[in-house]
């Protein structure tokens, strides 16, 4: 029961306000988009460790934010195929706050197996076109929210050789 100075409100006047309540509530919440995932796009690739059975490469990526209000970005996973193949995969914890319809650029590290990559950059070497690669994994969003990201493109096999070989 709802009082107001000293008298209770009638039943009428208490439904009234929660009937108004609960049409504001979802209201609000239309006012807040969903997230939209992030454009995710390799500007760089180079050795960071590579061992007989498993390599370590430094990804550089540029993440680009499409959505109207920051993107509090807390963590990633990355998968990177190249060419078709899966050459490397990672994800970690990656603090970042990401201004409305802005971009940031970051450095992450993957792993992936050895025997792929060199059996991979070999048989790439001899094409003259640029080389097709896709990364996709998820953006971990205000701590809670995942989002999945998918973003293809194509890589200059000259620049990509000569990062390569070091």
């Amino acid at each position: 029961m709802l009082v107001r100075h000293g008298r209770a409100l009638p039943r009428s006047a208490v439904l009234a306000w929660l009937s108004a309540i609960l049409l504001a509530i979802p209201a609000c919440a239309g006012l807040v988009q969903p997230w939209q995932p992030p454009e995710v796009i390799v500007t760089s690739l180079r050795p960071e460790r590579i061992g007989l059975d498993e390599q370590s490469l430094l990804v550089g990526l540029r993440i680009k934010n499409p959505n109207d209000r920051t993107l509090p970005i807390n963590a990633m996973t990355y998968k990177l195929t190249l060419a078709g193949d899966q050459i490397a995969q990672g994800g970690g914890k990656l603090e970042r706050q990401i201004p409305a319809f802005g971009e940031e650029s970051v450095e992450v590290s993957v792993t992936g197996s050895a025997a792929t990559l060199l059996r991979k950059v070999p048989a790439l070497a001899l094409q003259s076109r640029p080389w097709q690669y896709e990364i996709s994994g998820t953006v971990t969003v205000a701590r809670v929210v995942p989002l999945p990201y998918r973003y293809a493109g194509e890589m200059d096999p000259q620049k990509l050789l000569r990062t390569l070989m070091f």
